[in-house]
């Protein structure tokens, strides 16, 4: 067979062979975008519960460090960056006022009590979470949670998860926000559940 003829045909193999090649790689990039994505999301998660707990670990001491006749939570964020209360040495609680790493943006979702005073923050985000097991014990009640919105980070204090009568409950976000209810089995004649709090997203 003339060597002409196999031209052809050789350069079909190896157009083939290209195209399988490409293919491969497609899949090869694929599958690392895949992974980098989700390696990306988890050190975000673990940015978030690092900065929720600065925010929950400053509202404590805020109330610790109040004048004892004035116990009192933050009326706002930006009480725990200048803490006025006195005046002569005005105390810094939080180090900065930290970005949501899941929605990059300083706008966090405010768990309130009744009075207004801020007792937890969470991201707004209703992104699922990848970690759902394996928290810390101070982070027990995110196990489960099917949005970054149920990650509350709220002071553990006493004063902060009170028993609230039937029909009240934690206004979020906001000291203008829409009053929670509490779920059927914490009304009457049933104890509420210690510092039961049912965040709500905020609303864009």
């Amino acid at each position: 067979m003339p060597s002409g003829s196999l031209a052809p045909r050789q350069g079909g193999f190896v157009y083939i062979a290209l195209l399988i090649g490409l293919a491969i790689l497609g899949i090869g990039l694929g599958a690392t975008s895949e992974v980098w994505t989700l390696t990306r999301q988890r050190e975000k998660e673990q940015e978030l519960l690092f900065v929720g707990n600065q925010f929950r670990q400053a509202i404590t001491r805020f109330y610790l460090q109040s004048p004892p006749a004035a116990r009192r939570f933050p009326l706002s964020l930006q009480e725990l960056l200048e803490d006025v209360r006195t005046p002569d040495k005005p105390l810094r609680h939080l180090r900065q006022l930290y970005a949501d790493p899941i929605t990059n943006s300083t706008q966090w979702g405010e768990v309130r009590l009744p009075s207004g005073q801020l007792v937890g923050v969470y991201s707004p985000s209703t992104d699922k979470p990848l970690k759902v097991f394996g928290f810390s014990l101070r982070d027990k009640d995110m196990v489960d949670k099917e949005q970054y919105a149920e990650w509350v980070f709220r002071s553990a204090l006493p004063a902060a998860n009170p028993v609230l009568a039937a029909g009240q409950g934690y206004t979020t976000p906001g000291t203008a926000g829409p009053v929670v209810p509490l779920p059927p089995q914490a009304r009457p004649n049933t104890p509420t559940p210690p510092g039961y709090i049912q965040p709500v997203p905020r609303t864009r």
